[in-house]
């Protein structure tokens, strides 16, 4: 059976109080609706249950459980079930916090730069909570990246998360990621070398692209190869090329974000958080 084949009404019936929504979208090896359980809105993700996509999961939801950080969505009430379908099939299903928004990557660009910081200083945060617990989120990217209000946004979807201390979920040789948003760390260092440094690549990549609305490493000015081989070795335009209005600060540090050599970033989350509130 495909994912797409679900019917949710049989998570109905196995769990008394649910009441399906909107179905929102099928992909990553999950199905996704809205819902509401004990009068309270919530996702419920259902997926197939092969290892390499539970493994995912409960690395997924590891992370909605350690990190407490307000810009990242939390586990819901219920515990992982197991439902086996009349085929025989076994799906697992959970739920996690709604968020109700737009996700980034539907939203209008290039956006103000008052709003990119916004955006950044929720991200950031949210990155720096995971960092903090030894994980690396690994796709950071606009349709993971939930807007709640002008000035609230949330990071989602952590399946793909890097336990820097635990259970390798990927195997040797596999660059994990979206291929417009990997960085150069994740295409070349092993996974257990990774930090937080390759997740703020990311992020300079999604501010490049809401400041000037253009990809930096695959564009009108950058040659048109492989954009992973781009973003191995050709360097960005500056942001002020495309948009003359994207203040030099806000410049200086989206390139610094989106350096090949990940010591010439900045270091942490923190540091990075320091230089954006100085630009609130």
């Amino acid at each position: 059976m495909e994912l797409s084949q679900i019917d949710p009404q049989v998570i109905v019936e196995d769990c008394p109080g649910l009441v399906i929504g909107s179905h929102l979208k099928t992909g990553g090896q999950k199905c996704v609706w809205s819902c509401a359980y004990r009068q309270k809105a919530y996702v419920l993700k259902a997926l197939m249950a092969d290892d390499d996509t539970m493994r995912r999961v409960r690395r997924e939801i590891e992370v909605m459980m350690v990190c407490d950080c307000p810009y990242l969505p939390k586990f819901g009430p219920l515990p992982l079930r197991e439902l086996v379908l009349n085929g025989g099939e076994k799906i697992f299903y959970f739920l996690e916090e709604y968020i109700a928004g737009t996700p980034l990557g539907s939203v209008q660009r290039p956006m103000k730069p008052r709003e990119i910081v916004r955006m950044s200083v929720c991200v950031a945060t949210a990155i720096g909570a995971m960092a903090h617990k030894g994980y690396i989120h690994r796709d950071v990217k606009p349709m993971n990246i939930m807007q709640k209000s002008q000035s609230e946004y949330v990071l989602i979807d952590a399946g793909l998360a890097l336990d820097s201390d635990g259970e390798a979920i990927t195997r040797v040789g596999n660059v994990v990621g979206t291929r417009l948003y990997v960085s150069p760390d994740q295409i070349s260092l092993p996974p257990k070398e990774l930090d937080e440094r390759s997740d703020l690549f990311l992020l300079g990549v999604v501010m490049y692209e809401y400041a000037t609305g253009h990809h930096p490493f695959l564009n009108t000015r950058t040659p048109r190869g492989d954009v992973v081989q781009n973003i191995l070795q050709i360097e960005c335009v500056a942001p002020s090329d495309f948009n003359p209005k994207v203040p030099k600060r806000l410049e200086k540090l989206i390139l610094k974000l989106l350096r090949k050599k990940r010591d010439e970033r900045y270091a942490s989350s923190a540091e990075l958080l320091a230089d954006l509130s100085k630009m609130r």
